[in-house]
């Protein structure tokens, strides 16, 4: 494919041999997309750029101030360079202007005989629009060509070299997660030196650049950059680009189909694995994929449910949250395993680790999870984490399963403060849940605790907080009047009350055993109706 017709081509032509440059030499490789005869001193929206001028100097004559005027606006409006023919109108340009054109890298050259404006339009506009077929018939070619390799490439990095190639520039593919190959491969320093160059603003860059996001499934994915110091890159090689990132974009939503399907199928498994139907013989032959040395000592599961403040947005998006994940619980000896469903996402861990401590190093994680600020996003509205019941054999996870979920809803059921993340630490509201499953609690708690309820309403007074104070300080007066903030006299007092109240036998271990029970059962009940 040829270069683009540039002033430099375009002077080695017959209709040139008397014209010479005064001034803007650097610019000579600039592209032209058209000829124009013009002999105004006013541009407006006449010149789009990209245009050659061929002027006799008519409009401004001999006036110096008017050309240096002529010379900003066509220099604003990106004009390739301007021609102009001595001696019928101009005999010479002033000195300013032509340090002006310098300046800007415009090309000033001058006829020294005279020319025919006619014959120069209509030769160049030919070979301009010959060659914007012979690029439309490339781009076409280079489109198919590029269609039929996307059958059987089988890395991305073939298209990128195909471009490379095509316009023999140096390419930088950056991806969004920051990868960056070069095409040709630049060392360190050059490397350096290149990207530099595209984050530096346009005035001080040393080649041309153009560049063109990859797009896919309306996310940007990467993006192409085309560097270039030997000529001027325009729309074809914009076209080239598009054309390029299309197919690349073709590609990578084919690895990213392949990849969803080879996850569907993984999630399949796994969530089969948690829901107790595989044995422990396809565990383990299944597990060295993932390249974990058995045996394990154990395992639990770990659910977490998030629920979005943006009703819309049903199910979040989990992939920051599973690389943390990932990297908190491998840091504290456990081998991870996702399995996404809808708003809850459950995590198989395997201890590769001593059985001893597993707990306090899965609560290590849990507590380094939480303080995560990303888990406290503000289009997070909740967010829940619970640990399953730890399991020995591996073909026993829904065990675990099914007790981290029984964790989440009574989590669900309980105030913030009572919250526990394990299930094992549930303890009371365990049996709380189970008998209030297949009985009524109300008769219960209204039996031993109702005088006191009413009592609190009635006289404004705080007996049932005190009594629960009382028996978890296990009957300590002096601990429990420092918790609920009263001198020794008023919690005597309420003390008094309670006997009178309960029975003074409230403290003996059976009925003591019955009250706080009844106590728990209430939180529960409150928190269940709240």
């Amino acid at each position: 494919m040829k270069d683009s017709m540039s002033i430099e081509n375009i002077l080695k032509r017959d209709h040139f041999s008397s014209a010479k440059v005064i001034s803007g030499h650097a610019g000579l490789s600039k592209s032209v997309k058209w000829v124009h005869v013009f002999e105004m001193t006013e541009v407006r929206e006449n010149l789009k750029g990209g245009e050659l001028i061929l002027s006799t100097g008519f409009g401004w004559k001999n006036d110096d101030h008017l050309l240096l005027g002529l010379l900003q606006q066509l220099v604003e409006r990106n004009v390739a360079g301007i021609c102009i023919e001595l001696g019928t109108f101009i005999q010479e340009l002033s000195e300013d202007a032509l340090a002006f054109a310098d300046a800007h890298d415009f090309p000033v050259i001058v006829f020294e005989k005279e020319v025919s404006f006619i014959e120069i339009t209509r030769e160049i506009h030919a070979d301009l629009i010959n060659h914007q077929y012979e690029r439309i018939s490339s781009l076409e070619d280079y489109a198919q060509r590029l269609n039929k390799r996307l059958l059987s490439i089988d890395n991305y990095f073939d298209i990128l070299k195909n471009l490379q190639q095509y316009v023999n520039c140096q390419l930088i593919y950056v991806t969004k997660d920051h990868t960056v190959v070069t095409v040709p491969q630049l060392r360190n320093k050059e490397r350096e030196e290149a990207l530099a160059e595209l984050n530096a603003p346009p005035a001080q860059r040393k080649r041309w650049l153009l560049q063109q996001p990859v797009q896919v499934l309306e996310r940007e994915f990467a993006v192409i950059y085309l560097l270039c110091g030997r000529r001027e890159l325009g729309e074809f090689e914009s076209l080239l680009l598009d054309r390029t990132a299309t197919a690349l974009a073709q590609y990578l939503l084919r690895e990213l189909y392949t990849e969803e399907k080879r996850k569907a199928k993984e999630t399949e498994w796994l969530m089969g694995w948690l829901e107790g139907e595989h044995t422990t013989e396809e565990i383990e032959n299944r597990l060295p994929r993932y390249k974990i040395q058995l045996p394990s000592s154990g395992a639990a599961a770990v659910t977490i449910k998030m629920t979005m403040a943006d009703e819309r947005r049903t199910n979040p998006d989990v992939t920051y949250l599973n690389m943390l994940v990932q990297n908190i619980f491998d840091q504290n000896g456990f081998y991870v395993f996702p399995v996404q469903r809808r708003q809850l996402v459950t995590y198989i861990l395997l201890n590769r680790k001593q059985e001893e401590d597993w707990k306090s190093r899965m609560k290590t994680g849990v507590d380094r999870l939480k303080k995560i600020s990303m888990l406290n996003d503000s289009s997070v509205a909740s967010f829940q984490i619970a640990v399953g019941k730890y399991i020995r054999r591996l073909d026993h996870i829904s065990e675990s399963y099914q007790t981290a979920l029984e964790t989440l809803t009574l989590q669900s059921n309980l105030p913030p403060e009572q919250h526990r993340y394990f299930y094992d630490d549930m303890h009371m509201y365990r049996l709380i849940s189970l008998v209030h499953k297949h009985s009524n609690l109300n008769g219960l708690v209204n039996e031993y605790l109702e005088p006191i309820i009413q009592y609190d309403q009635k006289h404004n007074t705080k007996l049932l907080e005190t009594l629960r104070v009382y028996l978890a300080c296990n009957g300590s007066k002096k601990e429990t009047a420092d918790k609920v903030f009263v001198v020794r006299q008023t919690l005597y007092h309420r003390l008094e009350k309670l006997e009178m109240l309960l029975g003074a036998d409230f403290m003996d271990c059976e009925k003591r055993q019955v009250i706080e029970f009844a106590l728990v059962a209430h939180e529960y009940q409150q928190a269940l109706h709240a």
